[in-house]
């Protein structure tokens, strides 16, 4: 019974942030603290997180996950002041994150990195979210992982440096962590991500190169992945 009341509780307390801090993140930061200081466990912590996020997060991206403009007729504010206001929320979302490695999903993380590419959060932000990816790359999907590249000194679609830093840090983790199952659902990961962006006739072969041999030859069972993704280059 005991249980029971203390879990409708929490559930009360967790629905009271859609009317009370939607609009005001000081508020839901204030909020969640109390909530982390009742011994709340982190992965019901970056429950919350993720939600309250998703009705932000939403309207930088359109359905197929491209970015988009603010619509100046639909809004009062100047698409500058909108994005300064995303790139304050991104920010402040990173820096209230758990620190327990799966916590948060490794999708919506990069999710979310992609939203702060786009908006330019400050490095040190992005750096948090990319080491936080890499703990849970092997959980990644390929979908996610496509995150456009922002950079008007990258000639590449997709952000290919961006994907470069994620495997070395995972390939830089403890080899318990990064060992395993873990590893060949990486490589493969690579593989099918190479794929994709050797369509881009802009990629070199240094940065193909560069990411395909940033794993082991020995992860992959078949290289049918590789070759397809080479392939796919060559043409």
């Amino acid at each position: 019974m005991q249980k029971l009341m203390l879990a409708t509780h929490f559930e009360s307390e967790f629905f009271l942030f859609d009317d009370a801090c939607i609009l005001d993140i000081d508020n839901f930061v204030k909020r969640l603290s109390s909530i982390k200081e009742k011994g709340v466990r982190p992965d019901l912590i970056g429950s919350i997180i993720t939600h309250y996020a998703s009705k932000w997060l939403p309207d930088l991206l359109d359905d197929d996950g491209k970015k988009t403009i603010p619509n100046a007729e639909e809004s009062p504010e100047s698409v500058t002041t909108s994005w300064m206001k995303k790139r304050f929320f991104v920010e402040t979302l990173v820096g209230i994150l758990p620190p327990e490695k799966e916590s948060i999903p490794c999708n919506f993380l990069l999710r979310l990195l992609r939203i702060a590419s786009m908006v330019r959060v400050e490095p040190a932000y992005r750096d948090e979210l990319e080491k936080r990816v890499s703990w849970q790359l092997d959980q990644a999907s390929l979908s996610e992982l496509m995150i456009p590249s922002f950079s008007h000194t990258c000639t590449t679609l997709l952000d290919v440096e961006l994907v470069l830093r994620l495997v070395r840090r995972f390939m830089n983790l403890d080899e318990a962590v990064r060992s395993g199952a873990a590893l060949i659902k990486v490589t493969k990961l690579v593989d099918c991500y190479l794929a994709e962006a050797a369509v881009d006739s802009n990629l070199t072969s240094s940065e193909f190169v560069a990411l395909a041999s940033e794993v082991p030859s020995h992860a992959r069972a078949m290289e049918d992945g590789l070759y397809r993704a080479i392939d796919t280059y060559l043409k």
